[in-house]
């Protein structure tokens, strides 16, 4: 068995054999997009890392993976059947200036979701309304609107469910030890829309440890794996100093 809130050097193809079935909530990760040349950014290979995460995912499991095109496409296209949806990281800086006289330059990042069932979702900055509305459906027959809601009453109680697009500002240059680093704000708001306190999050390509700290800012328990020895000791150092809470390490 796995020990929890703890970042393992090792390959993740083969710690994560050693994780027990069916145990882990969320997979949240920055899979290595293949689109430089630096030795840790080589994709890693479908066949095997699908049949690592739907065997240690639960039916309702969220599989939470950044990416960028055309890295993002294979990503889909690599486990259609289970692709559910995107969000849209909108970035505040951007990228590609050396094709800006050829093509637009870069300031979004894709998150695919995909799951063996319907993915568990906890929408977050919801504002409960002060008088519930109720509204019916109006019945379709056979057209573009008609939907399993069609001609049914239903309440709302709250309003102000997030649409597909994140606006985080990435972290401090000062701050940064990874390439590809994530904000640590972004991390939190996907380990809390996908996780309830206490639960597994598993990032197998833990990098600069965000996810790490993520988890342990909101009372998440994960675990991880890192293959690059520089990026797994910092990302160590990196997790005492961010963490709110007890030390771990």
């Amino acid at each position: 068995m796995m020990e929890y809130n703890t970042i393992y050097f090792e390959d993740c193809l083969e710690g994560m054999k050693k994780i027990s079935d069916e145990s882990i909530d969320a997979i949240i990760c920055d899979l290595p997009y293949g689109t430089t040349a630096c030795s840790w950014d080589e994709v890693l290979p479908w066949d095997k890392l699908w049949e690592s995460y739907l065997r240690i995912a639960k039916k309702d499991t969220p599989i939470v993976l950044f990416g960028a095109e055309p890295f993002s496409t294979a990503l889909r296209m690599s486990n259609f059947k289970l692709y559910k949806y995107d969000w849209y990281w909108l970035k505040n800086n951007v990228t590609g200036f050396t094709f800006a006289k050829t093509q637009p330059m870069r300031c979004i990042e894709t998150i695919s979701v995909f799951s063996k069932g319907r993915p568990n979702y906890y929408p977050q900055g919801l504002i409960p309304l002060k008088n519930k509305r109720v509204a019916s459906r109006p019945e379709y027959d056979d057209n573009v609107y008609s939907s399993r809601l069609s001609g049914k009453t239903y309440t709302q109680e709250v309003t102000g469910y997030p649409n597909n697009l994140l606006r985080f500002s990435k972290d401090a240059t000062k701050y940064t030890i990874h390439p590809t680093q994530k904000p640590i704000a972004l991390l939190e708001y996907l380990v809390k829309t996908y996780t309830q306190p206490g639960e597994i999050v598993l990032d197998n390509c833990m990098g600069s440890g965000t996810t790490a700290i993520a988890c342990l800012n909101t009372d998440r328990q994960f675990i991880g794996f890192e293959t690059n020895e520089k990026y797994y000791k910092q990302s160590l150092e990196r997790i005492k100093t961010n963490v709110t809470q007890v030390e771990l390490f």
